[in-house]
């Protein structure tokens, strides 16, 4: 186990150093001018020089990328653009929200996913099987923009059993930091229980077709103990790499549902960064979220080599 994990870990150094210079480049690319986004339109050419000083502006761009590379090897992000404040404080401020969203979402997701793939396995052109497969399109189809303005307008604005708005951490108050993630966690967890679903039916229709299903069966095995035992458990394996997509797919989603909702997550950090052109802060929170997707499929292969023994160490 620890080889197969050194040398997945290893293997993804390279794109690790490829994505710190895309993420640069793309940055550079970007219209505007940081300086004067943080002067104004009416500032001096001398204020505007002195400012692109400071910030390391004026330098060739390979000095700006390896002074850049240097300082995020050793932990140090940089300051805002705009305020002079550390990116890390901004980062590990915003981190605890977005990751409290996301996995509720996908607990959400899995909570109503797969217990209605397995409905439809087990009942295919049944009714039970309708009804699952109504409810997952349903979920698929559903944008997430539009079930949280939904939402907040049934449950906050009407029945007043949720807050509309604002965060509590759940440091601070368990319960309270639940309520307020829950509207953002249905309205980004829908999707991904639609995709669910429909992953797990699919892949149970199969298995329980399968000669050791039926020799199970022969054997007497409660119907219960071999959907468990042998579909729902060898549907997992293509359930963890769509569970990996799905993850990394709802880290692009924060933006507009931390705009909704008015989360202090990554999404506001990316949103407001962009408004004010602050591209320290914006090529961190890129390199962030890239680091989250590798580090997630890096945890998909070792789900993978846990619960698959025909995967051999390579």
């Amino acid at each position: 186990m620890a080889g197969f994990v050194l040398r997945r870990f290893l293997g993804m150094i390279p794109i690790l150093f490829l994505i710190t210079i895309g993420v640069f480049l793309v940055m550079q690319v970007l219209p505007g001018d940081p300086a004067r986004m943080i002067l104004g339109q009416e500032a001096t050419p001398e204020s505007l020089a002195a400012v692109r000083e400071r910030l390391g502006l004026n330098q060739p761009l390979h000095m700006q990328y390896l002074s850049w590379l240097g300082n995020v090897m050793t932990g140090d992000l940089g300051r805002s653009m705009v305020d002079n404040s550390p990116v890390s404080r901004a980062i590990l401020s915003a981190l605890p929200v977005t990751l409290q969203v996301t996995g509720l979402a996908l607990v959400i997701g899995l909570l109503i996913g797969v217990p209605a793939g397995v409905i439809a396995a087990t009942s295919p052109g049944r009714l039970g099987d309708g009804v699952a497969t109504f409810i997952g399109l349903t979920c698929i189809s559903l944008p997430g923009f539009w079930v949280a303005i939904l939402m907040l307008y049934v449950f906050s604005l009407w029945l007043g059993w949720l807050p509309s708005s604002g965060f509590v951490r759940f440091t601070d108050d368990p319960w309270q930091s639940f309520l307020h993630s829950l509207m953002p966690a249905i309205a980004l967890g829908l999707r991904p229980a639609g995709i669910f679903m429909r992953l797990v039916r699919s892949s149970m229709v199969e298995v329980m077709k399968s000669d050791y299903v039926r020799t199970a069966r022969a054997k007497g095995l409660a119907g219960h103990a071999v959907i468990l035992r042998h579909g729902l458990r060898t549907s997992l394996i293509p359930l963890v790499t769509i569970l990996s997509v799905e993850f990394a797919a709802l880290l692009g989603n924060v933006v507009v549902i931390d705009t909704i909702f008015g989360l202090p997550g990554f999404g506001r950090l990316i949103f407001n960064s962009v408004l004010r052109l602050d591209l320290t802060m914006m090529q961190s929170l890129v390199l962030i979220f890239a680091l989250a997707v590798i580090a997630i499929n890096l945890l998909t292969d070792i789900v993978y080599f846990i619960l698959d023994p025909r995967i051999k160490e390579r």
